[in-house]
């Protein structure tokens, strides 16, 4: 189990340092999408403080006088920013579906591994894997629902109790359950996309089945695999955290520092989704293949 283990993760690891080359693609598609999200507040910062002197103030303290104002100043433009969030969260949603299908496509023919082939992969599996992606957001939904429900209902049963440790410790497990369960439903969402395009299928709703089945006899070798790439991701956010503590926000030239070691953190986390998308196309060729019996 250690070992099989151990061999899914070195040829994930390999898989993408083979084909780092999409990180750039990805790379500069993050870019573009906060480019688009920053620039109208950046737009209205300058109007407000570039002939200010409270901006070189505010380098160094936060003022909340100020912060007042600017927000009564901007109202109509901050009022109109959740709609432009949304829709560039939707549009990148969309477009990170169409890339999956793109890297599954390439990391399931090795050898097909150019520019081309990762654009005909995404138009491929675009619909195929927008259909799954539908269905899991109906699955977060809910599940963000239930553990709201299970909140309520927790506060109900000691909104006259003085039982602190119990009503802390039942609402610990109703988030780590939330937690347990949204890494379930993105690993079903994960193998049924996958299974479609290994298999060259359609048919979104008999994949359910098979892949249930796949995920249940298969269950163990392929958590661990997928945990383990999870703490993979979460400690080099830890460590991103625990270096920019000890940056200096001041004199200006630091936030380039800054700016160097948050775009470092995202390049590593194009790569860890990438190591996903790989460990889980190896293990499900590898679980799945037929076993042919040798005959004397």
């Amino acid at each position: 189990m250690i070992r099989y283990t151990k061999n899914i993760l070195i040829h994930g690891v390999r898989t993408v340092a083979y084909n780092s080359k999409l990180v750039l693609l990805l790379w500069a598609f993050n870019a573009l999408s906060a480019l688009v999200l920053t620039v109208p507040i950046l737009k209205i910062l300058i109007d407000n403080l570039g002939n200010s002197l409270i901006s070189d103030s505010l380098a160094h303290n936060f003022d909340y006088i100020w912060f007042l104002q600017f927000k009564k100043i901007y109202e109509v433009q901050f009022e109109q920013m959740p709609l432009s969030i949304y829709s560039v969260v939707g549009i990148y949603t969309l477009l990170q579906t169409f890339f999956l299908g793109g890297m599954i496509s390439i990391f399931n023919i090795p050898e097909k591994n150019h520019v081309v082939d990762f654009f005909y992969g995404g138009v491929k599996y675009f619909f195929r894997f927008l259909k799954v992606l539908l269905i899991s957001l109906f699955f977060f939904a809910a599940a963000f629902k239930i553990n709201e429900y299970l909140g309520d209902l927790i506060t109900y049963l000691f909104v006259n109790s003085e039982n602190v440790y119990a009503d802390f410790s039942l609402k610990a497990i109703r988030y780590v359950l939330l937690v347990f369960f949204i890494g379930v439903v993105t690993l079903f969402s994960d193998y049924i996309k996958v299974s479609l395009a290994v298999h060259d299928k359609t048919k979104v709703i008999k994949e359910f089945y098979s892949v249930g089945a796949f995920i249940k006899n298969n269950f163990m070798k392929i958590f661990t695999v997928f945990l383990i790439v999870a703490i993979i991701g979460a400690l080099g956010a830890v460590i991103y955290n625990l270096i920019g503590r000890f940056i200096p926000r001041t004199p200006y030239y630091f936030l380039v520092i800054s700016f160097i070691l948050q775009q470092m953190l995202i390049i590593f986390r194009l790569f860890v989704r990438m190591l996903f998308s790989a460990t889980e196309v190896n293990l499900y060729k590898d679980l799945s293949a037929d076993i042919v019996s040798a005959e004397n």
